[in-house]
């Protein structure tokens, strides 16, 4: 990620091509939020492992 700061990280990070659901109720604390720019490597990401076009974010999703 290249907006880690900006996303509320308290140091640089990577996005790890797991996949994994989680109840609403089990998220205790957001960390941050991620970027358009970073939101649009994951969906890369996410797009190259089930080899499907997911699309890019746009501002509305943010």
């Amino acid at each position: 990620m290249h907006d880690w700061r900006t996303a509320g990280l308290i140091k640089p990070s990577v996005l790890k091509p797991l996949i994994a659901t989680i109840e609403q109720t089990r998220i205790i604390k957001t960390m941050g939020q991620l970027s358009i720019n970073d939101k649009n490597s994951l969906a890369i990401v996410i797009q190259t492992i089930f080899g499907q076009h997911i699309g890019q974010v746009s501002r509305t999703e943010l």
